[in-house]
């Protein structure tokens, strides 16, 4: 039984070799279909070799991609910090511009005088000072205060400090007032001994008048939120516009003449 149906098989595969080699419509036949499963073997070798090629490539780019951003992000890190230092730099010297008359000069807060006086700082600067003039500090375009020399070193003395004084205008008709401490709210400033002929209203600027030959003229110095009658004569308390805290560089005004 066995051996009949391997006789079979032979004798099919021997009838299509001889038909194969006979028949010419066979022979084409058989052809068309080999030639069809290599063509599509072919092209699908070619595919798959192709979009593997790819694939490695994409993923050389996505990796040198990679690359390129973490190089990419530590640049902008590196920029953002450089930028906030250029930020810093530019928010501070152009204020040199609000003085034509006069030599200003920054200097660094080093620390405060004392301990829980927040209104009294040690300045550093190259510069040497005259241990009799009084100066004005600037910071911000806003008057902050005086500085003078104590011990051989330059004390600066913000608003609200009782050593603090220097000449002022005040509103649109430059009523002139010297300023000082408030003892009552070391946040305000007083001006005061302003004669009651004169006309002054809540919401005036005031300035500085440059007439105490410690500031130039014009800088503003903050708003008069009260005004009240004191011994005869009118007072008015002021909100200054300087911020005191964390005062790292400020402007020294050394006015010459």
């Amino acid at each position: 039984m066995r051996y009949r149906f391997l006789f079979l098989l032979f004798f099919c595969f021997l009838s299509l070799c001889v038909l194969f080699w006979l028949n010419q419509s066979v022979r084409k036949l058989i052809f068309g279909l080999t030639d069809g499963i290599k063509i599509s073997y072919h092209n699908g070798v070619n595919f798959f070799s192709e979009h593997r090629e790819r694939f490695f490539s994409q993923a050389k780019a996505i990796a040198k991609y990679q690359e390129k951003m973490k190089e990419y992000q530590e640049l902008k890190l590196r920029f953002t910090e450089i930028q906030n230092q250029v930020d810093l730099m530019l928010r501070f010297y152009p204020q040199m511009d609000l003085f034509q008359k006069a030599v200003f000069e920054p200097a660094l807060v080093i620390s405060y005088a004392e301990m829980a006086e927040y209104d009294r700082v040690w300045l550093n600067t190259a510069l040497e000072y005259k241990p009799d003039k009084i100066y004005g500090i600037v910071r911000d375009g806003y008057a902050l205060g005086i500085a003078m020399m104590k011990n051989g070193r330059l004390m600066g003395m913000f608003n609200g400090d009782e050593s603090c004084s220097y000449g002022v205008y005040i509103g649109k008709n430059k009523i002139p007032a010297f300023i000082h401490y408030d003892p009552s709210n070391h946040k305000k400033i007083l001006a005061d001994y302003i004669p009651q002929y004169m006309k002054i209203n809540i919401g005036d600027e005031v300035y500085t008048s440059g007439l105490d030959h410690v500031f130039s003229a014009n800088i503003p110095v903050g708003r008069v939120e009260e005004i009240f009658d004191k011994n005869g004569y009118i007072t008015a308390s002021i909100t200054p516009y300087a911020n005191k805290q964390s005062p790292e560089y400020l402007w020294i005004i050394n006015r010459n003449d």
